[in-house]
């Protein structure tokens, strides 16, 4: 019975060491699709330009990163600017329907908001303490994928739907807390096509209970533009 315990001690190991490894693997065959490590911590900032659609309108959208400093993205909707912005740890946003002053974002939005700023994506996952685990299979849409959970240093879980042939990812689920409610975010990504030797995916529907799709088409991406870092700053009263 000794010897029997030991050795379903040793397989139940064994089994989460493996799937651990395939973890890692489809992560790391995910990570070269889109052009490999090299080129992806090559990623320093992004500006692109591409229509939102929600509500039924379309409304025109550009959006600047710089890769782990800040983000801007501005739309223009019925004549009128929304602006809304990281700078570092911090966030903003002007919204002309509630007045022309730019207010701070709040906590839960601008938390949602900052894992964008990481351009190299899940590249370095294991480096800043991230764990990846294989949940198995499933279809979606005809498609079946790789389900890996990914659990970041402050707790917040991600899972990654990873195409099986392609390795493209083209789901990820997240549970935010909005206005004090915890809510499940789905991003469908589709229609991936390479930029100076990087994949992106240049449809995403982000689907939201509180809000319904809203589908961002992206038609333009300009890799490593120049930017000046103080449109990041919140605009002085």
């Amino acid at each position: 019975m000794k010897k029997l315990i030991v050795l379903i001690a040793l397989f139940a190991g064994t089994a989460m060491t493996v799937a651990a490894q395939t973890a890692e693997e489809i992560l790391n065959k995910s990570i070269q699709a889109r052009g490999g490590a090299e080129k992806l911590n090559s990623l320093k900032s992004l500006r692109m330009e591409g229509t939102l659609s929600v509500m039924g309108m379309d409304i025109p959208t550009k959006s600047v990163i710089v890769h782990k400093r800040g983000m801007r993205n501005e739309m223009d909707a019925m004549g009128q600017s929304i602006i809304m912005a990281i700078d570092g740890d911090k966030g903003w946003m002007i919204n002309p329907m509630a007045g022309t002053t730019p207010v701070a974002l709040p906590e839960d939005q601008l938390k949602a908001s900052v894992s964008q700023l990481d351009l190299s994506g899940i590249t370095n996952y294991k480096s800043v303490g991230t764990t990846a685990e294989l949940l198995g299979k499933e279809t979606i849409d005809g498609t079946e994928v790789y389900k890996v959970k990914m659990v970041s240093k402050d707790g917040t879980s991600m899972t990654h739907f990873i195409d099986s042939k392609n390795f493209n990812i083209i789901k990820t689920a997240i549970k935010v807390n909005v206005s004090g409610q915890d809510v499940e975010v789905e991003t469908k990504m589709s229609n991936y096509k390479v930029f100076d030797g990087i994949s992106f995916p240049t449809i995403t529907e982000i689907t939201n209970p509180q809000a319904g799709v809203i589908t961002t088409t992206i038609t333009k991406v300009e890799v490593n533009p120049t930017i000046d870092v103080s449109i990041f700053a919140m605009p002085k009263n």
